[in-house]
């Protein structure tokens, strides 16, 4: 349990355009008598009323509703034992950078928490419907992960797309970060009520302590080298496979029917992109596939690739 005087403390992640500031400008404009203090990557970038500024200074920005905006840098920790100290707020706001690891910005917060000075109180990622398609393999990687170390997951600019890209990212969160709580917006649409209405489900002081054995017993990530050529018919089963029973799955492929090619494949969710490999190319072909190990069935892959799995530790 935290002290009675902590400050609750809200992390933002997202990739860049995702929409943090935009939540940010939200948060600062409905503060309701509370005293925010909100850590910003980019002044430039928060659209402030004019009239609500009070005073600015190099890495910092006061506002006449109480609130505080405050460039983030390397003395975060520092900032905020500053702020706790002489002229505690009522809480804080970290708007991380887009390629942040929401993971480590908590486990660097871990300090606060131990001294009772800040608790987290919510871990909010921001993702991009319009751009979630469009990112290479590596990038909703790291998307996934992020949100799945996330409380809250806005599915953010739902208004640019078509309502089954919505449903299509709600069935790949469900799948990848079933503890975290979603909600749909086109605006980044959130009050404190909201926010501050959710607990993180990890106190600072277990992040990072959960073994690799517990990790890998939850997934399942298999190798399979060496793979003969497909027919169509065939690679079509392995992506409905893939479908079915993968959160994640890259590799390259050679189909023989009705004519020989080689062919790049990756898959996010049920997201499945396959390209063409230009004649003359070196292809190895494999194929690494990642799931929960209560759906992955190796053997399944192995009948239809014609090839053996590697299990990883």
């Amino acid at each position: 349990m935290p002290a009675s005087n902590s400050v609750p403390t809200l992390t933002i992640g997202g990739f860049l355009g995702a929409g943090k500031t935009t939540l940010v400008n939200h948060l600062l404009t409905q503060a309701d008598g509370k005293r925010v203090v909100v850590f910003v990557n980019d002044f430039g970038a928060i659209n402030i009323d004019h009239d609500l500024i009070e005073t600015v200074e190099e890495d910092r920005i006061a506002l006449s509703n109480g609130c505080v905006c405050c460039s983030l840098n390397d003395d975060l920790l520092r900032a905020m034992v500053t702020f706790c100290e002489n002229d505690r707020p009522d809480l804080f706001a970290i708007e991380a950078s887009g390629v942040a690891d929401p993971k480590a910005l908590s486990a660097t917060l871990q300090t606060l928490q131990q001294a009772g000075q800040a608790h987290l109180q919510c871990r909010i990622y921001v993702m991009d419907a319009a751009q979630f398609g469009g990112l290479d393999y590596a990038d909703s990687e790291d998307l996934i992960d992020h949100a799945a170390a996330s409380d809250l997951i806005l599915i953010n600019k739902s208004d640019l797309v078509p309502k089954s890209r919505i449903e299509e990212i709600a069935q790949l969160l469900a799948r990848s970060a079933p503890n975290a709580r979603r909600r749909t917006t086109s605006q980044a649409e959130l009050s404190w009520a909201d926010a501050l209405a959710l607990h993180s489900r990890s106190p600072w002081e277990n992040v990072g302590q959960v073994s690799r054995h517990d990790v890998n017993s939850r997934f399942t990530t298999a190798a399979f080298k060496n793979v003969p050529p497909l027919s169509k018919t065939r690679l079509d089963a392995v992506i409905d496979l893939m479908k079915d029973t993968c959160l994640r799955a890259k590799g390259s492929l050679r189909v023989d029917d009705p004519q020989p090619l080689g062919c790049r494949i990756q898959l996010v969710g049920r997201h499945v992109d396959l390209t063409t490999v230009p004649e003359g190319e070196d292809l190895l072909p494999q194929l690494v596939v990642i799931g929960w190990s209560s759906r992955l069935v190796t053997s399944e892959f192995s009948e239809l690739l014609g090839a053996d799995a590697v299990i990883s530790p």
